[in-house]
């Protein structure tokens, strides 16, 4: 299979199991059923703004109280806050800096299934550590073309070039998957970032590193 092929394969999948909802001129993304991103958000000053939902696996009991990222114009820095949709007509966006998920959500969050996004995304070690450019890029590399397994359960977990890209730039708070898609590195697991995420209760099992 040529490069070529493999990505769009990527996306063809990705495609797949991408859902959008219009609200005006607003519009919500959900990917395998979770809220993960939305365009066309209105500001309280009438301008739009892109957003991005922070650990979209989160039970919560209403989506209101989910949190969300939007990008400060002219920075890669980002800002929570909260989002209201109005069905139908508009998605409203409001500044929240200090923003969190209740208290109860740690409870209700427990997924069927392990996922090591979600672990690398609740390890406070892992946001300091990523807040390096290098751990950061190794991070990405041991994300694509590989294939973990959770050693409490034995379920496996791999992501596409473009969620990893998305993953470390979440974990930065910063940017977009496309700081990172395609940086270099892809398959190529570093120790120490290995050592991490076995730390987070995963292991290796495969890694394909693209020429």
């Amino acid at each position: 299979m040529t490069l070529k092929n493999f990505l769009a394969d990527l996306h063809a999948d990705h495609e797949a199991r991408t859902s959008r909802v219009r609200h005006g001129q607003g519009e919500l993304t959900f990917f395998d059923g979770k809220l993960t991103h939305a365009t066309g958000c209105l500001l309280p000053d009438n301008t739009l703004t892109d957003a991005e939902c922070v650990l979209p696996q989160a039970k919560v009991s209403e989506d209101s109280l989910r949190v969300w990222m939007r990008r400060l114009p002219g920075t890669k820095l980002r800002r929570r806050g909260r989002l209201i949709i109005d069905e139908g007509k508009a998605l409203l966006f409001i500044d929240e800096p200090d923003a969190d998920l209740p208290p109860e959500h740690d409870v209700e969050t427990t997924p069927a299934q392990p996922n090591l996004e979600r672990d690398l995304g609740l390890s406070p070690r892992i946001r300091g550590l990523v807040r390096s450019e290098l751990f950061a890029t190794l991070l990405y590399g041991a994300l694509c073309n590989t294939t973990w397994q959770h050693t409490a359960t034995g379920t496996s977990w791999d992501c596409s070039w473009r969620s990893a890209g998305g993953i470390v730039a979440n974990l930065r708070c910063e940017g977009d998957y496309m700081d990172w898609y395609c940086f270099g590195g892809e398959g190529l697991v570093d120790e120490q970032v290995l050592a991490e995420i076995k730390a987070l209760g995963w292991e290796l099992i495969e890694a394909e590193l693209v020429e």
